[in-house]
């Protein structure tokens, strides 16, 4: 399961939120400072709306990142990394369309966000939202071989494209490619910002 959430603020690496939903225990305080070094690290983490996995020994830390907010969570390995990953994306999109305005001007109080947890619950479907189901990315249409052609999209990433069919998962579509899972994660991202591809439910 999801075993907690946290929303934090990158400029500052405050945790505005956390939520407990399993038996991982970790201070947000550590989590917080911990992500915000490695997004001062790594920029190219923070463009665009990206999704990220890192494997943290007895389960992966999943995060979100969209403009100055992240999205963080200790996932459990047996869950399904497509859903976690979904439902990270999904949290931050709608934290930061209920915020944004307020972010701006942020004075640090806390108080506000406070009603966000019952949003949060039900997108997490209280941490259970990644246990049973697999995700798979769907291309919207198809894609034109000209893009590649005109420089608008690698070929790579054209060849990820054409394997969003909604049977394959990142995984599968890595191993049929020969590519990396970061490889296709970037690919998808860029997919994404094109607004060109969902993310769907099967089995």
């Amino acid at each position: 399961m999801i075993q907690a959430v946290y929303i934090l603020i990158a400029d500052s690496g405050l945790c505005v939120l956390d939520r407990k939903y399993g038996e991982a225990d970790m201070d947000p305080n550590l989590i917080s400072g911990f992500l915000t070094a490695l997004i001062q690290f790594g920029r190219e983490l923070s463009d665009g709306n990206r999704v990220h996995v890192i494997d943290f020994g007895a389960f992966d830390i999943c995060l979100s990142l969209k403009d100055n907010v992240i999205v963080a969570a200790t996932v459990d390995k047996v869950d399904d990394g497509n859903a976690a990953m979904a439902v990270l994306a999904d949290i931050n999109n709608t934290f930061t369309k209920k915020y944004d305005n307020m972010l701006q001007d942020w004075d640090g109080n806390l108080e506000p966000f406070e009603v966000f947890y019952k949003t949060l619950d039900e997108i997490t479907k209280d941490g259970h939202a990644s246990e049973t189901k697999i995700v798979v990315p769907v291309l919207k249409g198809k894609v034109n071989p000209m893009l590649v052609r005109l420089g608008q999209m690698t070929q790579e990433t054209f060849d990820v494209a054409k394997k969003c069919d909604g049977k394959l998962t990142t995984r599968d579509i890595a191993d049929q490619i020969g590519l990396t899972l970061k490889e296709v994660q970037k690919s998808l991202n860029s997919l994404e910002d094109m607004k060109i591809l969902e993310w769907r439910e099967i089995g």
